[in-house]
Parts: C-alpha cells; sequence; structure tokens
C-alpha cells in the first residue's frame, strides 16, 4: 500500500502498529520515495533510516494542584542521522494562537513567567 500511496503523494505517513518490516522490502520503499522525489515518514522500526527521530515525554504544564487545563507536552528529542553527529534537545508542544507549536523549552519557561506577569498585573 505504501508503495502505491508513494507513486502519488509528495508525503506519506507509515504507521507500522508494532510490525516488523523486512530490511529487503524497506530498501525498496525508500528507493521509490527517493525516485518519485517523495518523504515517507515511518512511525516504528526500520531498516537504515536516513533520519530518526526518537521522543520522549518528561512532563506536562499547565496543571497546578492535580487540576486546571494542560498548556504543553515537555518532550526530550534525540536526532541522528546518517551523515552528522546525533543531537539531543528539550522541546515543548504547546497550543499558541489555535495552532500547536514546537518551542525550545527555555521559550516555554520564559512564555510562562511572561503570562503569568501579565494576568498578575492586569
Amino acid at each position: 500500500m505504501a508503495a502505491v500511496l508513494l507513486d502519488g503523494l509528495d508525503l506519506v505517513v507509515l504507521g507500522l502498529g508494532g510490525l516488523v518490516v523486512p530490511p529487503a522490502r524497506c530498501r525498496v520503499l525508500a528507493a521509490r520515495a527517493r525516485n518519485r522525489g517523495a518523504t515517507l515518514v515511518v512511525a516504528g522500526e526500520w531498516a537504515n533510516p536516513t533520519l530518526r527521530l526518537d521522543s520522549r515525554v518528561t512532563g506536562y504544564r499547565g496543571l497546578g494542584s492535580g487540576r486546571g487545563r494542560l498548556r504543553s507536552v515537555c518532550l526530550d528529542v534525540r536526532v541522528s542521522a546518517k551523515a552528522g553527529q546525533t543531537r539531543h534537545g528539550h522541546m515543548d508542544l504547546c497550543a499558541q494562537a489555535g495552532r500547536t507549536e514546537w518551542l525550545p523549552r527555555e521559550t516555554v519557561g520564559r512564555a510562562t513567567e511572561v503570562t503569568a506577569l501579565r494576568e498578575a498585573v492586569s
């Protein structure tokens, strides 16, 4: 199915749901994506990926004393590529102006402090 989608779409997101794709099939699909100028994003284990993005939830912001509204999810992120060094970072996934944004953790902390200060002054 992914091979057919790669023929007609520029971006294909494939969720494996715990299934294992044989390395030979991974190579075939990667080559097809390359030849079509498409991007294949796989959620799951994949043999020899060009880029691997791993994340782990490390916390939440916005809940106070067991109640409140969840404002962001804190993530530790690791990115590794075939060519280049592995990089680590800390990101927060936040709702901003009706859409979802990825922000460096330091920026989110400062934004929260500024918002709290504005609310206190009002």
